[in-house]
């Protein structure tokens, strides 16, 4: 499987085209006029942080150079342009709008630079689709802290959704910020809009916020005392952590977002990841990248990766046609990435 790959987790920031995110840094003053390519490689790639809170504030780095139309529009086109490159045929990438304000912007105008960069990438690459993923952030102690511009951004995401785009919602950030059911109320909103959404849960996190953040299967709009009614998790690797919510997992067959590389360090190989226990259990996974940039990653390179502790080709053709099927695509979209796949020989 060299071609024909699916991501459905994507983080733009996390994944900018690195020679591109270099010359605009220079060019906007993110960093010194004097810093070379491989400074700012450097500084893209440092591990050496002491808590992880610390580390999750790398992104401050990219998200500086991601602050005009016409970076938000260019990054998202290079980045997409490296996708094509790479094989993939459907992409879903995520971005945060409210990071992207910091000089004047709003949340509208963010997506809608981001939405031109997609088009204009599909018109130049038409072998690739992509949806996007506009994120609300965990920010501060409580969900009240940033909870109007978290409104803000499903208010904004709705616009477009209406206007027929492939747009969805996600809760990204650092999990650990207060009560996670404190954020239901967001997804009371979306899910009355009908807008898809995933959420990060059981990545950083105690894993419990796995099944608070379970698929609802009923039509009724949540309350703030339910599940939060996820179409697919975004990681959801802490499941592990208590037999009950990893077999709820599996029953329910909600899909998860696994991101191996992006959560695996040197005293936690890929071998540790416990991607093999979701496996077993039956979870049913897709293999997505997260962030290329700070895990010096690919999709291919994460397939590699998986092949090299145990897993088949069959496995990973299973997880790509998992993906088809979670994707915040339409129908017509979900049947020509199958024929896709199939043209490729990648047949389940």
């Amino acid at each position: 499987m060299n071609t024909a790959k699916i991501d459905l987790h994507l983080h733009l920031d996390g994944s900018l085209n690195m020679h591109w995110a270099w010359q605009t840094a220079v060019k906007r003053g993110v960093v010194a006029p004097e810093c070379t390519f491989e400074q700012y490689y450097d500084q893209m790639h440092r591990t050496n942080f002491k808590t992880r809170e610390e580390g999750f504030k790398r992104f401050d780095f990219p998200i500086a150079i991601l602050q005009t139309r016409e970076d938000l529009r260019e990054g998202t086109y290079t980045l997409i342009r490296d996708l094509n490159d790479q094989g993939l045929i459907y992409a879903e990438i995520r971005f945060a709008p409210q990071q992207h304000m910091l000089e004047g912007l709003t949340q509208l105008e963010t997506i809608e630079a981001v939405l031109e960069g997609v088009h204009a990438a599909e018109k130049d690459f038409p072998d690739i689709t992509c949806g996007l993923i506009c994120c609300m952030m965990h920010k501060g102690e409580r969900a009240a802290f940033n909870e109007k511009l978290n409104f803000d951004t499903i208010d904004a995401a709705d616009i477009f959704y209406k206007r027929g785009e492939r747009i969805a919602l996600d809760l990204a950030g650092y999990e650990n910020t207060g009560p996670f059911m404190d954020y239901a109320p967001l997804f009371e909103k979306a899910r009355a809009l009908n807008i898809p959404y995933t959420i990060h849960a059981g990545e950083m996190g105690d894993g419990s916020h796995v099944p608070e953040a379970r698929f609802f299967v009923s039509t009724k709009v949540v309350t703030a005392k339910a599940q939060m009614g996820a179409w697919r998790i975004g990681h959801g690797i802490n499941c592990v952590q208590d037999p009950a919510w990893l077999k709820e997992l599996a029953d329910k067959q909600i899909p998860t977002e696994v991101c191996v590389g992006s959560n695996v360090k040197e005293e936690r190989n890929y071998a540790a990841h416990p991607v093999r226990e979701m496996f077993k259990a039956g979870v049913k996974i897709t293999i997505n990248t997260d962030n290329m940039n700070f895990s010096k990653t690919s999709l291919a390179n994460e397939h590699n990766q998986l092949r090299a502790i145990g897993f088949t080709t069959d496995d990973l053709i299973q997880f790509t046609y998992n993906a088809v099927d979670a994707a915040f695509c339409d129908e017509a979209t979900k049947s020509k990435l199958r024929e896709k796949l199939a043209a490729e020989g990648i047949k389940r």
